[in-house]
């Protein structure tokens, strides 16, 4: 593989103080959390879909063994509104919590972060909604992923839904990185396809973004790249047969690690940025977003960075020898089409009711967006 940077790189890297890895792994919550976390309260933030899947009650039980009492906070649902959030708070502060464990997808520990520092702080949330608006760490707080999507077990990042304004608000504290995440795929056994589909092209722009973005440099680099092949080879299997095929999972939740660990140096850009106006006009699921605009900003962008795009093309084993690297560029553009068609997602705005008189609201947001990402980086 191609050597991309430059020896006058200058990069940053930041994660979790502790990750456990591994199939069984939430077994070990109890005994981790007893060695490294005082207090008695653990207060566990999911959703009734978790619930259900009776994926609470390993957690819980592990926890209890190790003589933690644990409220259990199942409300959360998708985006995360402030209000429950508020209400986790309310919850959580009368039962005397000491801990805060998020068990669930990206809104079970988006809400987990928000409540964590939110028990102890006295003034409105929106406060410290931002760019390092979250000024101190508030409860310990353990992360569990039970989808292998959006990677916010290992991120700094948070996103809220305002009841009151109808704005979904991107947040970044380092205060809000978890002090334990614990990655267990055989958790995400029970994952529907569309859920493993919707989540798991959310992996895939983590790894592709952070490659090809400005701020990439060589250690994210190596993430990105085994990030964009392990969930490239492995997505489709985990849609198809995802409740039978563990090592598909197990390569899915390591892809998703690979990508968000490639985010915490060298950030993302403008696939995420231009896929909020339609998620939020549309009623879309952040993956489904992420699916309708990674191409054509691929495409956009393919000029800037020929040599990282063909690399791409290679390791999602698209066959480019013989092609200028142009060719080769684009032929990832049609490898990420047919990863997303394969698993079930749409591919053009039409699919999902966009109008084009959308179209120049969708820009004025995406440029505030874009920066507001830009900004986000320099933490």
């Amino acid at each position: 593989m191609e050597d991309f940077f430059k020896m006058t790189d200058i990069f940053m890297f930041q994660l979790p103080r502790k990750i456990i890895f591994g199939n069984g792994a939430a077994a070990k919550i109890g005994n981790e959390a007893r060695g490294a976390f005082v207090g008695e309260k653990a207060f566990l933030v999911t959703d009734k879909g978790v619930a259900k899947a009776g994926l609470v009650k390993g957690v819980m039980g592990s926890l209890e063994a190790e003589g933690f009492k644990v409220q259990v906070f199942d409300q959360v649902v998708p985006d995360s509104p402030i209000s429950v959030v508020m209400r986790g708070v309310e919850l959580a502060r009368q039962g005397g919590a000491d801990l805060v464990v998020g068990l669930g997808g990206g809104s079970s520990i988006d809400t987990a972060k928000a409540i964590s520092f939110m028990i102890p702080y006295q003034g409105d949330i929106r406060e410290n909604l931002g760019i390092n608006q979250v000024k101190k760490p508030g409860l310990p707080k353990i992360f569990i992923p039970t989808t292998a999507g959006t990677g916010s077990e290992l991120s700094h990042t948070f996103v809220l839904y305002d009841d009151e304004s109808g704005d979904k608000i991107t947040s970044y504290s380092p205060h809000t990185f978890a002090d334990m995440a614990i990655i267990d795929p055989s958790l995400t056994l029970s994952l529907p396809p569309r859920v493993t589909a919707e989540s798991g092209i959310d992996a895939f722009s983590h790894a592709l973004e952070s490659f090809v973005t400005i701020r990439a440099n060589p250690l994210s680099d190596l993430f990105s790249l085994r990030g964009v092949e392990l969930v490239s080879k492995n997505l489709r299997k985990a849609f198809a047969k995802g409740s039978h095929n563990l090592d598909a999972r197990y390569a899915m939740c390591f892809g998703v690690c690979m990508g968000t660990m490639a985010i915490r140096s060298s950030g993302i850009g403008a696939v995420h940025a231009t896929c909020y106006p339609a998620a939020m006009k549309y009623n879309l699921s952040h993956g489904v977003a992420i699916g309708l605009m990674m191409p054509s900003v691929m495409a956009f962008n393919l000029i800037s960075n020929l040599d990282k795009y063909a690399a791409v093309s290679r390791i999602m084993g698209e066959r480019v020898e013989g092609l200028t690297t142009l060719e080769a560029a684009q032929a990832s553009v049609e490898a990420v089409k047919r990863l997303i068609v394969d698993v079930g997602l749409p591919t053009r705005l039409s699919e999902v009711g966009a109008r084009q008189k959308d179209f120049p609201d969708f820009a004025r947001t995406v440029m505030t967006r874009y920066a507001h990402h830009v900004r986000a980086l320099s933490f």
